[in-house]
């Protein structure tokens, strides 16, 4: 009879501690503002970039000195990947971010179409 109760008292210690660690595990939110900058063969480039999430989706816009172009994306746990599309001297180049999400800050690297990689680094300045 002791050995029913002792496990049954292990039982519930161990769900109360997977239903308090839950939060520790859910999803990163990336919703709102980035300030972010990359670095291309041509030097650094600055721009906002408005995400909105849905689940692992990821969607908005960025806005440089380039224009205004759509962004698609997806996150799993605090790792993101966001691309975009823009026209360089008619040219269309594809950037594809892939970086960590920490807090309010984003640190990885972007790929710019054939031009080839360099450090990719954002800020959420609203949400």
């Amino acid at each position: 009879m002791f050995d029913i109760v002792m496990f049954r008292c292990l039982i519930v210690a161990f769900v109360a501690t997977l239903i308090a660690a839950a939060p520790l595990v859910a999803q990163t939110n990336v919703t709102g503002e980035w300030e972010a900058s990359f670095v291309t063969p041509l030097g650094p480039q600055e721009l906002k970039i408005y995400l909105a999430q849905e689940g692992p989706r990821v969607s908005g816009h960025t806005t440089s000195e380039f224009g205004e172009f759509p962004v698609r994306g997806s996150i799993n746990g605090q790792e993101i990947q966001l691309s975009w599309s823009l026209t360089d001297n008619g040219k269309t180049v594809e950037i594809r971010v892939t970086a960590k999400v920490e807090g309010e800050s984003m640190k990885g690297s972007a790929r710019l179409g054939d031009a080839g990689n360099g450090p990719f680094t954002a800020e959420r300045t609203g949400s």
